[in-house]
């Protein structure tokens, strides 16, 4: 070894690329770049923050991001509106004939409401006569 391990170590933090520079003090020091990767973790160096090109383990390879095509968004239609059981036959109706015809459900409903409540007051009527009368006995 011609570098201490301080020396060794402030060569690779310094480094630009700092996984190239682990080589590069191993062949000034005429040894494998795993004994520099040992001094380095032995003072406290953690190897995986290091900056530089990653290489897999396994082969030795440059490590490439995939790159996943574009993949264009599907558009869903818009289903039909206001389709009767057979959509052949439905018709394509404009907002206002829609809103139209909804007003005129819901004050069909009011109505049918309307009848139901006076029909209820009318009982609620004679059963508090009736109740008035057997009391007054």
């Amino acid at each position: 070894m011609q570098m201490t391990e301080n020396e060794i170590k402030r060569e690779v933090l310094e480094a630009k690329d700092q996984r190239k520079q682990i080589q590069i003090v191993a062949d000034q020091n005429d040894c494998e770049p795993e004994v520099i990767k040992e001094i380095l973790k032995e003072l406290g160096v953690d190897l995986r923050s290091l900056k530089g090109e990653k290489k897999h383990i396994d082969h030795g390879t440059k490590h490439k991001p995939r790159k996943v095509p574009y993949k264009k968004p599907e558009i869903i239609p818009a289903p039909p509106v206001n389709a009767e059981k057979n959509p052949a036959n439905a018709e394509e109706k404009s907002p206002l004939t829609e809103l139209s015809e909804r007003i005129e459900c819901l004050m069909k409903e009011k109505a049918g409401i309307d009848d139901e409540i006076n029909y209820l007051r009318t009982q609620l009527t004679k059963m508090v006569d009736l109740l008035a009368g057997r009391i007054a006995e």
